[in-house]
């Protein structure tokens, strides 16, 4: 199987888009565009950092802050009643940890040594991570995630059973050369999805021929069996027609086709919330400027689109479907989340949506969520005069232990904190 295979038709796409609904837009996250994030103020904006701490219908148990650079993703690893938190570094000299949180009022650390003894630059420079168990071989598997301009592009997975002495397994590179080249082709990885199963779905750009975007990368997803995670086993490529450089026609058909600003790619985490192997069939995936896009995953080999929701074009900025969060599909919707990237607002704004996914080849609006307010007796009336980002990043992974309550919904709103909604 080539490299290229299981592209589909842009027949398909368009036919699917016709069925589904019209297409969106945004602004990527690539380095010219993050190169840009400069201040804005505007009229009613602060000319002072406020740094008073506001708090409504929650309480701060404990703040547990080693360091200063304390950015990296975080994943939890359940051993009995043990709790211990994976947290990656962000930029050298703020390391990777372990840290165990069983008792939340005392937190201590247990690991503060790299998950992986390379290149100390390339470990700090990015971590985007998924822990998991692996049920067949009875081990904590760690995939972390390089998107680096140089080294590896693609992922490392590692055992983490003992967590406190992280063995590597293996490198695996996306465009599926020699991991340890200095210069590889694509984006890397960015936000990925593996749940201890066979297979891990991975958000990248596999090679230098998926040139066709506007910002961001061309990235769309890669399957890789890793059944064996000391070796990984390629599956399967797929891409929103147009992306790769054979397909200029495709291309040029997009609705975003040479405005310079939609965020046209993948932006992962490719979510699977049921193991295939396990009878699963469907992932969720937020593509930018193209939606929300569901794939039948049931043969990963051939990964098919089956379902898309999206917006009216509307250029300007951000990431319009930057997060996909599957932990109410028990009730048949999922929520959708952008992602701003240019401080005080200065920027087309994108809502954040609950779409029914009970029929997958029908995604329909459910709701809006409503925009954050800033507390009464703060020294402004919205968020985009506070400086800094507004808007939503991430929501959390499905990843606990536990269920997760079907009413309740958490997202980070960057300067407008965390905001928990009721979705009763």
């Amino acid at each position: 199987m080539g490299k290229h295979d299981n592209r589909i038709s842009r027949r398909d796409f368009l036919e699917l888009g016709a069925a589904a609904g019209a297409v969106t837009t945004s602004v990527g996250w690539s380095g010219a565009v993050v190169g840009q994030q400069m201040p804005h103020p505007h009229e009613n904006s602060l000319d002072f950092l406020d740094r008073t701490e506001y708090i409504h219908n929650m309480e701060v148990l404990n703040v547990f802050q080693p360091g200063q650079a304390r950015g990296g993703k975080m994943q939890m690893m359940v051993q009995g009643d043990r709790r211990l938190i994976f947290q990656g570094a962000w930029r050298p000299g703020s390391p990777s940890l372990v840290i165990d949180v069983s008792n939340p009022m005392q937190p201590t650390i247990v690991n503060d040594r790299e998950w992986y003894s390379g290149d100390q630059s390339e470990v700090d420079r990015y971590c985007q991570f998924q822990l998991a168990y692996n049920s067949e071989r009875r081990r904590w598997i760690l995939m972390n995630g390089y998107d680096g301009d140089t080294g590896l592009k693609g992922v490392r997975f590692l055992d983490a059973t003992d967590p406190t002495d992280i063995q590597l397994l293996s490198e695996w590179s996306c465009d599926q050369g020699d991991p340890s080249r200095a210069e590889q082709e694509g984006s890397g990885t960015h936000r990925n999805f593996y749940d201890g199963g066979r297979y891990a779905y991975l958000d990248s750009q596999p090679d230098d021929s998926y040139a066709n975007f506007e910002t961001g990368r061309g990235n769309g997803i890669q399957i890789l069996d890793v059944s064996d995670p000391s070796s990984p086993r390629f599956v399967s490529n797929w891409a929103v027609p147009g992306t790769h450089q054979s397909q200029g026609d495709d291309y040029r058909m997009w609705e975003e086709w040479g405005d310079g600003n939609s965020f046209t790619s993948l932006h992962g985490g490719f979510y699977v919330p049921r193991k295939v192997e396990d009878g699963g069939r469907y992932g969720y995936g937020s593509w930018g400027s193209f939606g929300l896009l569901i794939h039948d995953v049931s043969d990963p080999a051939r990964p098919r689109l089956v379902g898309r929701w999206d917006t009216e074009y509307r250029p300007g900025g951000a990431i319009p479907f930057h997060a996909t969060d599957v932990s109410k599909l028990d009730r048949g919707f999922v929520i959708v989340s952008s992602e701003p990237l240019q401080p005080d607002c200065f920027e087309t704004w994108h809502d954040n949506f609950v779409v029914d996914v009970r029929d997958p080849t029908k995604p329909q609006w459910l709701a809006t969520l409503p925009v954050p307010k800033p507390p009464a007796g703060a020294p402004y009336t919205d968020f985009c005069n506070k400086r800094g980002r507004f808007g939503p990043h991430n929501p959390p992974h499905q990843k606990a232990p536990g269920k997760p309550d079907q009413n309740f919904y958490a997202l980070c709103f960057f300067n407008g904190g965390l905001q928990c909604y009721d979705v009763t």
